[in-house]
């Protein structure tokens, strides 16, 4: 059972290792000796963590820190991807970090700091709580971006990606206090409530609302790097230590998505503003429709034309975003949708962290693998490499058999049941789709039947990275040929969403104008 303390604990060891790793480093006197001391220092607040979150797994939802914080199982499926994508950034970048000349302490300490904000917006249960989350890993993820100090490339791409961030967080707050003044509140579920009597009131004030709801699905919809609001990603993902890179695509994607989908199914009405083509969408439903679409057609389209390796990686970054847009756009409170959402998150967590830790292995002692010309015949080089890195091709391209061909099947197969104008949308993802699997299947390609060059192979690999590998290719597999007990966590995950968190409709006026009362 859950005690009486207004805490969270992941949070608070996920910040008691920081904590811990800044005091080694700063009184410590020699880094070298302290290395190791500070890597275990962090995963152990990583795996405590992870410990801490069985009693809220398995406890009916409560509301913590006077209900700034929702604490239940959907939270609890999504922090647990999270803390795989760190555990996985820190096996990785063991030695990676120190190639590059950065320190291990400095960078532990802030991927820490961006778990914790990451954590806390998957439990953030009101307006001032999603802002600070959001502010705490947007800032960390900044300066893992500009980490690289050696590197000119690195420091822009955080400058780009700060300037961006602090746009969308401009227009969050803006959509923010839209919503507050056409409320009063500042708690998810009250304003879904309210909403929907303002939009069945037709006052005028829906006009407000409404924007209000667009800004903050336009911050949500830079943060998972959706179309139009991508502009960023390819730069970012270029710029940032490859490591970072990894961590930045699944980590910050599963806690964005986690706080959009609170946000869609409790504080956005389902009707609300439904008119034209897309009538019973509403426009939350209307908008990530757009998103989607927008997102799987010009992430693919633009991939396929990238012969930089982590640049192809970020267009099909975002590219799975439309794929798990699609999912939230369907779901219309549909909780099999939303566990078909979960489980490709995890699915997405396991093959692109191990994806970018491949691209680590495949440059170890040299400079970092970036044209897909460097991966030539590395296969007969380096066989290990050739085998991970078609797993996780395969899977990213959704070849049965693998776990990112299992989660689009989930979510392809519940949006095509939704039928209607949702089957468009399907069609559009099994078609980018297949268009996504020429770019995935080149590297193959690249790896496998390209004559090898003469740049030498790195020397003994570090057995963090080893690690690291070997759980996300095992990982991958195994979600892709056992899938059914993953999907049934992520199916009880949404049960208590779904139920006792239901979104608001708004009540539909009769003949008269007046709107019916239960």
């Amino acid at each position: 059972m859950i005690g009486d303390f207004d805490i969270f604990l992941p949070v608070v060891w996920l910040l008691l290792a920081a904590a811990i790793v800044m005091l080694i480093d700063l009184f410590g006197d020699d880094p070298d000796k302290t290395r190791m001391f500070n890597f275990f220092t962090a995963l152990g607040g990583v795996l405590l963590a992870f410990v801490s979150l069985n009693p809220y797994w398995d406890a009916p939802p409560q509301t913590i820190m006077r209900g700034a914080l929702l604490v239940d199982q959907f939270s609890a499926f999504l922090i647990i991807c999270i803390l795989i994508g760190t555990a996985i950034s820190m096996f990785a970048s063991l030695s990676y970090v120190k190639r590059i000349g950065v320190n291990l302490a400095d960078f532990l300490i802030t991927l820490l700091l961006a778990a914790s904000g990451m954590v806390l917006l998957t439990v953030s249960n009101d307006l001032i709580m999603l802002f600070l989350s959001i502010e705490l890993l947007s800032f960390s993820v900044y300066v893992l971006t500009g980490l690289h100090g050696r590197s000119s490339r690195s420091a822009e791409a955080a400058m780009k990606y700060f300037i961006m961030g602090a746009f969308a967080t401009g227009i969050m707050i803006l959509g923010m206090a839209c919503l507050y003044g056409v409320t009063g509140e500042v708690q998810l579920k009250p304003i879904g409530e309210k909403l929907a009597a303002i939009f069945a009131a037709h006052n005028g004030t829906e006009i407000m609302a409404t924007f209000g709801m667009g800004a903050i699905l336009i911050a949500f919809a830079f943060k998972v790097g959706a179309v139009p609001f991508h502009s960023w990603v390819p730069d970012a993902y270029e710029g940032a230590p490859t490591t970072v890179t990894g961590f930045m695509a699944v980590a910050v994607k599963a806690a964005a998505f986690g706080a959009l989908i609170r946000l869609a199914v409790v504080a956005f009405p389902a009707t609300a503003a439904a008119e034209g083509f897309f009538g019973d969408l509403g426009f939350a439903g209307y908008a990530l429709w757009l998103l989607s679409a927008l997102s799987m057609i010009l992430g693919n389209w633009f991939a396929i034309s990238q012969r930089n390796v982590k640049r192809m990686l970020a267009y099909s970054s975002i590219a799975h975003s439309g794929y798990l847009l699609m999912g939230l756009a369907a779901a219309g409170g549909n909780s099999e949708v939303y566990a078909g959402v979960l489980y490709y998150l995890l699915a997405y967590t396991l093959m692109t962290s191990g994806a970018f830790a491949m691209l680590v292995y495949a440059s170890s002692g040299g400079r970092d693998v970036e044209s897909i010309d460097d991966l030539r015949g590395l296969a007969w080089k380096k066989p290990a490499v050739g085998i991970g890195m078609a797993i996780f091709m395969f899977s990213l391209a959704g070849i049965p058999l693998t776990a990112g061909f299992m989660g689009k099947y989930f979510i392809f197969s519940q949006t095509i049941a939704a039928g209607g104008r949702y089957l468009t949308l399907a069609i559009i993802g099994i078609c980018t789709s297949i268009m996504g699997a020429y770019y995935y299947l080149r590297v193959i390609a690249y790896t496998y039947f390209r004559d090898p060059d003469d740049r030498p192979v790195a020397g003994k690999e570090d057995w963090g990275l080893k690690f690291a590998l070997s759980l996300t290719v095992l990982g991958t597999v195994f979600l892709g040929i056992f899938p059914q007990g993953f999907y049934d966590a992520a199916q009880d995950s949404v049960k208590e969403l779904q139920h006792d968190h239901a979104r608001p409709v708004v009540p539909t006026p009769d003949k008269t104008g007046a709107v019916a009362k239960d």
